[in-house]
Formats: structure tokens, C-alpha cells, sequence
């Protein structure tokens, strides 16, 4: 079951588990405390991976005292560094929380969270995560559907212009939320919106609005659209006074 009854568009094939940690001791203790207590495997090829029993991925994203520059080092085999910019701010800025039937209790990312994230991880290895893309294309799409109720009360303002369709009002609102989270970090809103620029100055250059397209079936001029409405509700929401930490 999806969000709000909506099924996802693929299944993932591996489990994320964002950590605020405060130093790579801790990080180690962590690991053994789940091979040793809870029946995982060490990945060696990935010393921040670790596999359950059926052989599902989970991927341990650590963050906070423990970055370096936005940045994880850790010792083991295989890849052994990590970037982590924006976890940070995603987490700061307010995160929803969910009790499991066992009564463990976990935070779980907003959807401008996981774009965001997404854009920064396309964006450091963009050979490898053309499926973040994708990823986003369907937020993109349900967006507007999920947060009616929302855009309805507090971006009424967007439906006066004539000519916007659904999508493009979600793009705004879409783009006003990440920029809710980029104004903890004025280095990563400046990444980020230098992603979003460098693929809608020019439709043949624009690798986002290409692969948008194997989504949609649409043109990339009018992805490009899209991505320009996010910039905007971006760059609305920073010249905005920051609201009180959470």
C-alpha cells in the first residue's frame, strides 16, 4: 500500500535508514549491535550497507556531528565515504512520525524531503540514479492530489492564473516546501537551485527534462516548465523570513 492509497510505481529493493550520530565510534556500535543482536550481515562491499536474513538491502545513512563538510568517512571494505548533504536540514525542519503495531516509533521523510534528497543524489552520481528522476516525475504527478487539501487552504492564490493545470500549481507548492527546507543551509539551496538551472537554460542540455520524459510522454520543453515552476516556489519561499526551528 502507497501513500495515501496510492500504489508505488516500483518497489524499491533496498530499505534507507537515515541516523543522527555523533561520531564514527558510535557508527561501529551500531553495526555490531545489528549483526550481533539482530541477525544482519556485514556488506563488504559497502561499509555503510548491511543485509537481513531474505537478503534485502538496508542502507545506514549517517548524519549530523559525524559529517565532515557534508561528508561521512568511514574504515571498512568497498566504499567507505558518503555524502549526506541535506539530511541534515530534512531533518531539522520537521519530520512526521510513525508507531509500528510492535510499538517502535520511526520518523519517515516528507515528500519535498525526498526530492530534495533525490536531486542532490542524481546530481553527485547522475550515470547511476537515473531512477531518482523518475522517482521525483511520479511525486511531480500525485503531488497535488495528495496535499489538496493543503494547497487548497494555503496556496489559493495559485489558481489565479488561467492557463496553470493541476501539475504546474503542484510544482510551485513542491518547490515552495523544499525551499521551507533549504533556508537551514544557504551553501546547499545555492546546489540545489545550480541543479535545477543548469537543466532548464537549455532544452538540449537539460538531462532532468529528458528523463522526465520516459515518465510522462511529454516534451522536454515542458518539463522544463515544470522545473522552472519548482525554482520559483523555491526562490518564493527563501526571500520569505525563516520560520522558528522546530
Amino acid at each position: 500500500m502507497g501513500l495515501n492509497d496510492k500504489q508505488p510505481r516500483r518497489a524499491t529493493k533496498d530499505v534507507d535508514f537515515a541516523i543522527l550520530i555523533s561520531d564514527t565510534k558510535a557508527f561501529y556500535e551500531l553495526k555490531t549491535y545489528f549483526t550481533k543482536e539482530e541477525g544482519f550481515d556485514q556488506y563488504h562491499g559497502n561499509a555503510f550497507v548491511m543485509l537481513w536474513k531474505d537478503g534485502t538491502q538496508v542502507d545506514l545513512l549517517p548524519f549530523g556531528e559525524i559529517e565532515d563538510n557534508g561528508v561521512v568517512h568511514v574504515e571498512g571494505t568497498g566504499h567507505t565515504s558518503i555524502n549526506v548533504d541535506g539530511l541534515r536540514e530534512v531533518y531539522e525542519e520537521g519530520l512526521p512520525e510513525l508507531e509500528l503495531e510492535t510499538g517502535n516509533k520511526f520518523k519517515f521523510c516528507t515528500l519535498p524531503g525526498i526530492v530534495l534528497l533525490k536531486l542532490i543524489a542524481w546530481d553527485d552520481r547522475p550515470e547511476m540514479r537515473v531512477k531518482d528522476i523518475l522517482d521525483i516525475s511520479d511525486i511531480l504527478n500525485h503531488y497535488f492530489e495528495i496535499h489538496s487539501d493543503e494547497i487548497y487552504n494555503n496556496h489559493n492564490d495559485l489558481f489565479a492564473e488561467e492557463s496553470a493545470e493541476l501539475i504546474d500549481i503542484a510544482a510551485t507548492v513542491l518547490g515552495s516546501e523544499i525551499g521551507e527546507i533549504l533556508k537551514r543551509n544557504e551553501n546547499i539551496a545555492a546546489r540545489v537551485i545550480g541543479i535545477l538551472e543548469a537543466n532548464t537554460t537549455d532544452a538540449d542540455k537539460s538531462r532532468i527534462a529528458e528523463l522526465m520524459t520516459q515518465y510522462f510522454e511529454n516534451s522536454i520543453e515542458e518539463n522544463i516548465a515544470l522545473l522552472k515552476r519548482i525554482i520559483n516556489g523555491i526562490n518564493s519561499t527563501l526571500k520569505q523570513k525563516p520560520k522558528p526551528h522546530r
